[in-house]
C-alpha cells in the first residue's frame, strides 16, 4: 500500500532515501485500490446499525450517467430516512445497513420524474446443522435508476431531455451496451468487455458504450485497452468529466503520468470540486514528493465527504508520516478506519498507528 509504514519498522527512514522508481512502483499499487472513476459516489455513512452497502447510479434518458447532483433519499420504516446527493458521475453509496426493506428514492428535481427501487437486505448470517451461527459477511448491493424527463402539459419532453435521447443509436447497439453493463455490474467484465466491444461495432460513434468498455478494460487490467477506448470517447465528448477520469487513470498504469496530470487538471478547470480529481492528483504529487501541493489535494478530495474522502485520508496518513509528523499521520489513518473498519489492511494499520503514537 502506499506510504504505509509496516507494522514493525525499525527506524524511520529520511525522505531523501526513498529512491523515485519505487515510489512511482508505490503509486501503482495504490491505484488498484482505489475504484474506477465513476464507481464511487456521493457517500452516506450513518447507517442503521449493520454492515451492509447499498450503491447505484443514476442514468439519464440518453443512457448516459447523469451529471446532476440529484438528491437520494434512503428510506426505512425501521430506522427513518438518510440522503445524499449523487455525484458529478451520478454515483451515491449508502453504508453500515442491517438487513430488512428499504426504498432508494431519486428527485428528479425540474427535469426528471421522481423515481423509486425497492431494495431487501437479507440477513447474511450462516446456521450450521448443529445449530451454530456464523459471523455476518457483508453483502454490498449495486441498483441502477433509469431516470425519466417529465412531461409538460402538452406531455412532451424538455427539448434539452430530447436532444439527449438514444434516437440516434441503433436498437442493436443500444441493446448490446444495456447488456454489457449488467455483466459489468454482475462482475462478469470478460463478457461485459465483449458486449460493450460489439455495442461500439455497431455504432462507433457512441461515447457512452466506449466510456463503459474503457473501465470495463481498466477493471480486466488492459490499460492500453483503456486508453484506446477512452481517447474514442473523448473526441466525441471532450468535456465530459467521467471519461477524463478514467483515461487519467489509463495513463498513470502505462506510467505516461504528466498525460495523466493534464486530464485530472482538466476535470478540475471545470469542476473545482471533483474529489477524484483532487485524489488522482494528489496521489501523483505524492509519488513525485511534491508534498506542500499532494497534501492540498489531497485535503481536498478529503473535503468533499464523497466516496474518495477514505482514501484520502489513507494517503494523507502516509504523507505525515513521511514527513515525521507522527501525530497527524496517526489522526488520519484513525479517521481512515473509522470510515473503512472492515478494510483488508485494518488490523496492520492499527498496529502501526499504536507505533506512531509512540515515537
Amino acid at each position: 500500500m502506499f506510504f504505509t509504514p509496516p507494522p514493525a519498522r525499525p527506524a524511520h527512514r529520511p525522505p531523501e532515501t526513498v529512491a523515485p522508481p519505487l515510489l512511482f512502483a508505490l503509486l501503482l499499487l495504490a491505484l488498484a485500490c482505489v475504484p474506477a472513476a465513476g464507481q464511487v459516489g456521493g457517500l452516506d455513512n450513518s447507517g442503521t446499525g449493520g454492515i451492509h452497502t447499498i450503491q447505484g447510479r443514476l442514468v439519464g434518458p440518453s443512457g448516459r450517467r447523469s451529471d446532476l447532483r440529484l438528491k437520494v433519499r434512503l428510506e426505512s420504516s425501521g430506522s427513518g430516512d438518510s440522503y445524499v446527493f449523487s455525484d458529478a458521475n451520478g454515483t451515491f453509496r449508502f453504508t453500515g445497513l442491517s438487513p430488512g426493506s428499504y426504498t432508494v428514492v431519486v428527485e428528479g428535481g425540474d427535469e426528471f420524474e421522481t423515481a423509486s427501487e425497492t431494495v431487501l437486505i437479507e440477513s447474511s448470517t450462516i446456521s450450521t446443522p448443529r445449530g451454530v451461527v456464523g459471523t455476518p459477511f457483508s453483502r454490498p448491493l449495486t441498483v441502477q435508476v433509469y431516470l425519466r424527463p417529465k412531461r409538460g402539459g402538452d406531455g412532451q419532453a424538455p427539448a434539452g431531455v430530447l436532444n439527449a435521447s438514444l434516437a440516434t443509436v441503433p436498437k442493436p447497439a443500444v441493446e448490446f451496451y444495456h447488456k454489457g453493463v449488467e455483466a459489468e455490474r454482475r462482475n462478469e467484465n470478460e463478457r461485459a468487455a465483449e458486449l460493450l466491444r460489439q455495442a461500439v461495432d455497431a455504432h462507433p460513434d457512441f461515447p457512452l458504450a466506449l466510456y463503459e468498455l474503457g473501465i470495463t478494460y481498466l477493471k480486466l487490467k488492459h490499460p492500453e485497452k483503456a486508453a484506446e477506448a477512452l481517447t474514442a470517447s473523448l473526441k466525441l465528448v471532450p468535456e465530459d468529466q467521467a471519461s477524463l477520469l478514467a483515461y487519467g487513470r489509463a495513463l498513470i498504469e502505462l506510467r505516461r503520468v504528466a498525460e495523466a496530470e493534464e486530464q485530472f487538471r482538466k476535470v478540475l478547470k471545470k469542476n473545482a470540486a471533483s474529489p477524484s480529481a483532487h485524489l488522482y492528483l494528489g496521489m501523483i504529487l505524492l509519488g513525485r514528493r511534491e508534498f506542500p501541493g499532494a497534501e492540498a489535494e489531497l485535503k481536498a478530495a478529503a473535503g468533499t465527504g464523497a466516496g474518495e474522502v477514505v482514501r484520502a485520508h489513507y494517503y494523507l496518513g502516509g504523507l505525515y508520516w513521511e514527513l515525521k509528523e507522527y501525530k497527524r499521520a496517526a489522526d488520519e489513518l484513525e479517521t481512515y478506519l473509522k470510515l473503512s473498519p472492515d478494510a483488508p489492511d485494518a488490523g496492520r494499520l492499527r498496529t502501526t498507528i499504536k507505533e506512531l503514537r509512540s515515537k
